[in-house]
């Protein structure tokens, strides 16, 4: 059992803009040195080894998609049209993931990488980013079903002929989904993303904002079978990634909707979050754990979540609180030792964790957490410069 020492996370006049800068400087040196070590384009890193070198697969991977998106995202926060070009050039190999009806995972392979290269790419060659979208989200649409009002899961420990498992996790693929009824897709794309959002907030949130990580349903009839985790702790645990998940899926599908619904689950959602974070505001895996490791990547996803959060909340005082608590997570998360201190690595972020039940992954740099900490940094930035959240 391993237990990290907390990190300093007070910010105090525009101390948090020089630790952004600096880690962002160095965010970008590392991101030049992946593509040489990463090599060829159809390759991708998932997670670090305990050295801090990246595991690498290839686009199958769920993961797929975020190696292209913190290379995109460092071309947007640095103005260097190398990142564009090496972004361009891994992006291009997920295309054959458009078709790939066995995972639930489109959203974060093609809106992270082709996504991203629609709102910053610029060229002819980039044109065919819109029809590449569209056809991924057709073939995510393929995984619902109406009588549960959920996509499915392609995955679960469980073995159970009857049952129809939805993981947490599946909220941040709506994207994909309201993305594309927007821009020319059938609209009934939106109907299933929302439907999806209102099934998950009825049936996944408990009462005092926790969340279960898996609720599986009777494919036949859509009654509940069972509810609890795959990757926590314990059914009746919050996984902190989960709950990382379902809170930055819920301030997406309001950023579409526009419902007021979805905007009071992402801040119930949150004050839960922020509730249980330790004084280093950086997560533990599992917040009723008593295995002391941390999330960074739970944190990454939250704090990004947060920044965007508070375009949206119209109320002074818990738009100040947001802002405090994720302008602390973020400070945080720019020093050691959440912030890899190894000069010869090209990991930006250490220690999150995969799936510790399985002992798989665990207390490693994860290519999802280095992703959500550059969109945090845009979104802070963004902020500053207009007065509110990105």
């Amino acid at each position: 059992m391993l237990v990290l020492a907390p990190a300093p996370c007070a910010v105090a006049g525009g101390s948090l803009d020089a630790l952004v800068d600096q880690a962002l400087r160095v965010s970008l040196q590392r991101l030049e040195q992946s593509v040489r070590e990463v090599g060829a384009p159809v390759l991708y890193p998932t997670y670090g080894t305990p050295q801090l070198k990246w595991q690498l697969k290839s686009s199958a991977d769920w993961t797929s998609g975020f190696y292209p998106g913190c290379l995109w995202y460092a071309g947007e926060l640095s103005g260097d049209r190398r990142f564009e070009a090496w972004a361009g050039q891994w992006t291009k190999a997920i295309e054959r993931e458009k078709f790939n009806a066995d995972t639930h995972d489109l959203g974060f392979r093609f809106m992270c990488s082709f996504g991203n290269g629609i709102r910053l790419a610029r060229g002819p060659e980039y044109d065919r980013y819109k029809e590449i979208i569209l056809t991924a989200a057709t073939t995510l649409a393929r995984r619902y079903n109406p009588r549960v009002g959920c996509l499915s899961s392609n995955w679960d420990l469980v073995k159970d002929q009857q049952a129809f498992p939805v993981v947490v996790d599946i909220m941040m693929n709506l994207d994909l989904l309201f993305w594309a009824a927007e821009n020319g897709g059938p609209l009934d794309l939106a109907a299933v993303a929302r439907t999806h959002a209102i099934t998950t907030g009825r049936d996944f949130v408990r009462p005092d904002g926790g969340t279960y990580h898996v609720v599986r349903y009777d494919k036949n009839t859509g009654r509940i079978i069972s509810k609890g985790t795959l990757q926590g702790a314990g059914p009746e645990t919050t996984w902190s990634r989960g709950q990382a998940w379902a809170l930055y899926g819920m301030v997406a599908a309001y950023r579409h909707t526009r419902e007021r619904p979805f905007l009071d689950l992402a801040m119930k959602l949150a004050d839960y979050f922020i509730r249980n974070l330790p004084a280093d505001r950086v997560a533990p895996w599992d917040f009723q754990s008593g295995i002391k490791y941390h999330d960074v990547s739970a944190s990454c996803i939250v704090t990004s979540a947060l920044f965007e959060m508070l375009r949206y909340v119209q109320d002074p005082s818990r738009r100040a609180h947001y802002r405090r608590e994720a302008e602390a997570m973020l400070a945080s998360l720019c020093q050691p030792p959440w912030f890899a201190t190894l000069t010869d690595t090209s990991c930006l972020l250490d220690h999150s964790v995969q799936f510790l039940p399985i002992n798989s992954n665990v207390d490693v740099p994860a290519i999802f957490a280095d992703y959500y900490f550059l969109e945090a940094i845009i979104r802070y930035r963004s902020g500053q410069a207009s007065g509110g959240g990105r």
